[in-house]
């Protein structure tokens, strides 16, 4: 089970990191999910210590319930952005630091719930950067935990005998992950046309034109 969810690990943390943003816009369902799915390995490995049963049964609970949120709560998008992407945000800094061990493993669900808070006062202000930054750090940090798993042994995924050095490559992961992102977004990112192929602008200037004639 420990190699399935290491897999499920690398595999989703990779995902989110290098294409958080181009998800948010392109399958919003999709992106939702795979917040879930990370939020929910990372709860679970941080109330048992492993990634078992637990951990992937929360991971698909916390998919199936941002993926549907998706839908039910799109027009509070942003604000339900913020909530779980900062969560996701706290459960990676306990995960990446060591903190997720501390109160029995409840003090990684204190910090995703500060993390849920803050991220819904700073979404508003910082869009595109906090997606693209809490996407980056969340998948680092998933993939770093997943390769612990998958290689136990090896200090540099180890955050209790690697020192520094474990959570350094985590932020490496995430300059990484922000850099790509940054590159890619005005290919990912485009203005939505408003009706069929008609853009906004072109809505706004022909009721202007409109308008101008009538007088």
């Amino acid at each position: 089970m420990s190699v399935l969810g290491a897999i499920l690990f690398i595999l989703a943390g990779l995902a989110i990191m290098a294409s958080g943003i181009f998800l948010f816009y392109a399958w919003l369902p999709l992106f939702y999910g795979l917040l879930g799915l990370d939020i929910g390995l990372l709860l679970g490995r941080s109330l048992t210590g492993d990634v078992g049963l637990l951990a992937i049964a929360l991971g698909i609970v916390g998919a199936a319930i941002l993926f549907g949120a998706a839908y039910s709560l799109e027009p509070y998008r942003r604000i339900l952005l913020g909530i779980s992407a900062g969560a996701l945000v706290g459960l990676s800094i306990a995960s990446v630091f060591g903190l997720d061990h501390f109160i029995g493993g409840f003090f990684g669900v204190i910090l995703a719930v500060v993390g849920s808070l803050a991220g819904a006062i700073i979404v508003p202000t910082f869009f595109d950067s906090f997606i693209i930054a809490a996407s980056a750090f969340g998948g680092a940090a998933i993939v770093m935990a997943g390769a612990h798993l998958l290689l136990p042994g090896v200090a540099l995924f180890d955050r209790s005998a690697g020192g520094f050095l474990p959570a350094l490559l985590t932020l490496v992961l995430t300059a990484v992950g922000m850099g790509w992102q940054l590159n890619n977004i005005s290919a990912w990112v485009r203005p939505r046309p408003l009706y069929g192929n008609v853009s906004g602008t072109s809505v706004k200037n022909r009721g202007d034109a409109s308008r101008s004639s009538m007088k």
